[in-house]
């Protein structure tokens, strides 16, 4: 806060207030704010408000929405009320801001019984912009006046010639089908409908693609008129602003409107079991007929424990997770991996409901393990109460959740939202929403637990002592997703042939009239209507990258007195109240590919297997003890030149990653060299153990994010850079892990001399920079000191010292383009369809009038025809400076449609003509891109990537100026940089076998993705 006085002066203000009732007010320590709640008289919406002096202000409103069936209706609402309202008549004012405002966070969230709508900005008048925006679009939306919104948003029949087949689209109902496409997020599904079946938790407020077709316009409409009423609403501000004209406001354009209304929301209680035999259920997940149904079945138990308004248990339960299963050397998870149990066990606390439950789950396990699996559960946890845990690993898990409540870095996202988020975890089920925001006597509770045995007891009493659980096995089905496409197709032709030759001919104009409706654009004057800043609300200069570098010298250990070692400190100086972040980086720039693979997968191993000082259990709580973690990552920075042709030049990093307060200096200087240098790389059964776990790590996240997959894929082809990320996490990493976990005996002394080979070849101090992110550096030399001390020189002598960018230190990592058109068959029902190219390998060079095409793509062209018109979920197109540049789309029913549309882009681009409103809206958004707010920490790595890429601040200033001047003729100037993109002609598709295989012409190759 500014001051007391100010503070007390905002709220006495806010007590005056006549439309309200000023409930209560407490300054809450932890969030340095002052918390507020108020109710509307008239309508009872309640009103929860954080005072501070946090210019990144937040905005949401939330309804409680309990889910009546699976047809989605929550979801499909949360997506329709953003096109186009009263005020805002337009088709997509979503769009429109995103575009054409400096938001620094822009969304609407589906929960199982709430939908929340929040947004976030720097900018006062941008900030007011957005709420107007959004409470409109909630109490006054289009969807009355418009059913295409509720056909394009949720499900339509489409028919286009009496011929042809007859088919289902919808943005929601292809969203839904990429979820649904991933075994995870399947038993995600079976567990709710197992734990609360005749609850609205046992539904699928998502929308189940096989029940979302059931949904009528009807229906939609009702439930919209039943719950998005101000008397079910839950109101949140956050921030440095005026909350007396906000609340003003507020009461005066929208909640003074209604009356109140009684509203049926409340989550109804769940009816707990009764009985003590346990529940077992069997589901089943799609695979393709060539994969093993061989170690694929899931097996998981799952408890309903509770405490979402009980702020003790349910950060304990959130610590327990990790002790449980996620910490290196969690007990179970040990057990259960000891066991020959599954390849990787995981699971935790699942909260954000009333009625919060605890699962555990072995993947890649057997249907014959599931008595075995039940009894090592209950035997530890019996164990674990009846002798208690280690109390040093408690002491070090309640350490590292503390660290990271205390320093509220949520990366991207404003922690005010994250803030508000929580806050909806207590307050829709009547408790107050600061329960689980004041977390200092919680923490101290749970310390005090830690000798009184709470943890032990609630062990006990919570997942022992229990019957209200389920175990849920998940097994592979071969072929799962082709037969329901064939049932789907079969039930449609029989639903054609029973149409009359009138209802054909309907469905057929419907088909077309929406094609049009969506063809055709927003009004001008529809446009118009949307509040939007001018490009002389904008900051003309660019943030100046913080970094300074030194040199320090040390006499070398062991040697004469003038031999010395030379460090190059990288020291980005930003307040970090009283956080030193620390990187530790390794040059890897002479590795090969096959060394690379193997340096990943090093990276994954060190910190959880045994050096000679520690278990891998006992070090991660040493490291928890006393930071807020360390972690490992194998990071490349794209080098800026001049010279086209060495636009693709890249240099590797391998970087140990920390984060510790001003006293840990010299404890980390010596814990690093000892991971570093001591680890056991030949624990043979450990490293299977690891490969196997990150091994399906890496296969679920394939097509989890299978966009990035496909980008990523499709520019190895093109780019360094991206045939680097494809060795390091793609699908190259996947295909080395599959092959050594296949034979892991043949090949593990090969894996242990790799690995032990590459630890000794970069981690010396000849190959040691240092990049620290903090407001006071004066201490480091204590880490500096310990390190020199323990690592030892180079064996052969390099420069493996880290020089600003523009050098000739780069990676020898050989890259051959062969511009390769490939497709990854999954049994995915949706795809992910990407097309790349490099514009400089062309020459031509990056302007920042490229952030405004990126703009105009994503949200016009690419919207519009690939998401809006096509029903893939989501669309983006990207530029980056070394050239390389692409289209990629998210769960998108189509293939060769939407590659069609990617090619047809350059016709967007040389047609491209926009009044000056229009091109305002999209340089604004190119701005928020460039302005995103960044925490301490991700100021610091923008530091950090300034000085070895070589982007200095005239680069910035100078892009940001092109930016700002941009205008229509400088978007059609860009036709020749598409054309050179397209002319690649590279492409990737990653998603469903039946369809990439019926439009196979189009690839080179086709294989599976796993």
């Amino acid at each position: 806060m500014k001051s007391d006085k100010i503070r007390i002066g905002d709220i006495e203000s806010l007590k005056k207030l006549e439309t309200y009732n000023f409930i209560s007010s407490e300054f809450i320590e932890e969030l340095a704010s002052e918390a507020v709640l108020m109710e509307h008289k008239k309508t009872k919406a309640r009103l929860f408000l954080l005072l501070n002096d946090d210019d990144n202000k937040v905005f949401a409103v939330g309804f409680r929405t309990p889910a009546p069936d699976s047809t989605g209706t929550a979801h499909i609402i949360e997506h329709s009320v953003l096109c186009g309202s009263r005020k805002f008549p337009c088709k997509d004012p979503f769009v429109e801001l995103v575009k054409g405002s400096l938001n620094t966070f822009l969304n609407a969230l589906t929960y199982p019984d709430k939908t929340v709508y929040p947004v976030a900005s720097c900018n006062d008048k941008d900030f007011k912009n957005l709420m107007d925006v959004y409470l409109d679009a909630v109490f006054y939306p289009n969807i009355y006046k418009e059913e295409k919104i509720f056909k394009q948003e949720g499900w339509h029949y489409e028919l286009e010639t009496k011929e042809g087949p007859l088919t289902i689209n919808g943005v929601v109902y292809n969203e839904m089908k990429g979820v649904f496409s991933s075994a995870d997020e399947t038993l995600d599904r079976a567990v709710s409908k197992t734990l609360f079946e005749g609850h609205s938790y046992g539904e699928e407020s998502g929308g189940d693609p096989d029940r979302i077709p059931e949904l009528t316009y009807k229906a939609f409409l009702e439930f919209h008129s039943l719950y998005y009423h101000p008397s079910n609403s839950f109101i949140y501000l956050y921030g440095d602003m005026n909350m007396e004209e906000r609340l003003t406001w507020l009461d005066r354009e929208y909640l003074s409107k209604f009356d109140y209304k009684e509203v049926d929301s409340a989550i109804k209680p769940v009816k707990k079991w009764d009985n003590n035999t346990l529940i077992s259920k069997e589901y089943n997940y799609s695979i393709l007929e060539s994969q093993s149904m061989e170690n694929a079945t899931y097996l998981s138990l799952h408890t309903v424990v509770g405490g979402e308004l009980e702020p003790e248990k349910y950060m304990a339960f959130k610590i327990l997770e990790y002790v449980l299963l996620n910490v290196p050397g969690a007990v179970l998870r040990e057990a259960l991996i000891d066991a020959g149990i599954g390849e990787d066990i995981y699971g935790g606390y699942n909260y954000g409901i009333s009625e919060p439950y605890f699962s555990v789950i072995a993947k890649n396990s057997d249907a014959s393990r599931k008595e075995e699996f039940l009894a090592v559960i209950k035997g530890v946890l019996r164990k674990l109460a009846d002798e208690g845990l280690d109390k040093e690993v408690l002491r070090a898990a309640v350490n590292i959740y503390e660290f990271k409540a205390r320093e509220a870095d949520f990366g991207s996202y404003p922690k005010g939202l994250i803030y508000g988020l929580s806050s909806f975890d207590s307050w829709l089920y009547g408790g107050s929403p600061l329960i689980h925001l004041k977390y200092s006597k919680v923490f101290e509770k749970l310390k005090s637990g830690i000798d009184s045995g709470y943890f032990e007891q609630l062990i006990k009493d919570c997942l022992l002592d229990n019957a209200y659980e389920a175990f849920i096995m998940l097994s592979p089905k071969k072929e799962l997703t082709k037969q329901k496409e064939e049932e789907l197709a079969k039930k449609l032709k029989q639903l054609k042939a029973g149409l009359s030759e009138r209802e054909i001919e309907n469905i057929i104009e419907e088909t077309k009239e929406l094609k049009r409706y969506q063809s055709e654009p927003s009004k001008p004057e529809d446009l118009l209507k949307i509040p939007m800043l001018t490009r002389s609300d904008i900051k003309k200069e660019a943030d100046r990258p913080v970094w300074a570098v030194k040199e320090i010298k040390l006499k070398a250990a062991g040697s004469d007195a003038a031999a010395e070692n030379k460090y190059n400190i990288i020291h980005s100086d930003i307040f970090t109240s009283g956080i030193a972040y620390i990187k530790f980086m390794f040059s890897a720039d002479d590795m090969n590919e096959k060394e690379l693979l193997y340096l990943s997968l090093l990276k994954e191993v060190l910190g959880y297997i045994d050096t000679e000082s520690y278990t891998y259990s006992s070090l991660s709580t040493e490291i928890n003890l006393n930071s807020g973690g360390i972690w490992f990552s194998l990071d490349p920075y794209s080098i800026e030149s001049e010279d086209l042709n060495k636009n693709d030049d890249i240099r590797i990093i391998f970087s140990v990653n920390s984060k510790i307060l001003y006293d840990k200096y010299a404890w980390l200087g010596s814990i690093v060299p000892e991971i570093l240098l001591n680890s056991k790389l030949n624990d043979k059964k450990r490293l299977k153990d690891i490969v196997l776990e990150v091994k399906a790590r890496v296969k679920e996240r394939l097509l989890g994010a299978g966009h990035i997959t496909a980008l990523t894929r499709a520019g190895s082809h093109i780019s360094k850079l991206s045939y680097f990320n494809d060795i390091i996490k793609g699908i190259r990493y996947y295909a080395f892990l599959d092959s050594l976990s296949s034979d892991f005996e043949a090949q593990s002394d090969e894996l242990v001399n790799m690995l032990k080979g590459l630890s000794s070849r970069i981690f010396n101090t000849d190959n040691l920079s240092f990049h620290i992110t903090c407001d006071d550096d004066k201490h480091f030399i204590k880490t500096l000191e310990a390190v020199n001390k323990l690592l030892p020189g180079a064996l052969v002598k390099n420069d493996g010292k880290l020089s600003a960018g523009k050098s000739e230190n780069k990676s020898s990592l050989k890259f051959t383009k062969d511009f390769e058109r490939e497709a990854f068959t999954s049994a995915s029902m949706v795809n992910y369809v990407a097309r790349v190219g490099s514009f400089k390998a062309h020459g031509f060079d990056y302007t920042g009038v490229l952030r405004v095409l990126k703009v105009l793509l994503s949200y016009d062209y690419l919207w519009n025809n690939v998401r809006v018109k096509g029903g893939a979920y989501g669309c983006f197109a990207m530029f980056l400076r070394n050239g390389s540049s692409g289209f990629s789309s998210y769960r998108d029913p189509n293939i060769q449609k939407t590659d069609d549309i990617y090619k047809k882009t350059v016709d967007f681009v040389k047609n491209f003509d926009a009044d000056e409103r229009e091109m305002t809206k999209a340089v604004i958004g190119a701005i928020s891109d460039l302005d995103a707010v960044l925490t301490p920490y991700l100021k610091g790595l923008k530091g950090l990537n300034s000085y070895l890429s070589g982007i200095d601040f005239e680069l910035l200033q100078k892009e940001r100026e092109q930016v700002l001047s941009t205008k229509s003729a400088d978007i059609r100037a860009l036709a020749g940089i598409i054309e050179a993109v397209l002319s690649d002609n590279v492409i990737c598709a990653v998603g469903n076998e039946g369809l990439i295989k019926k439009e196979a012409a189009i690839f080179d190759s086709i294989k599976e993705l796993y």
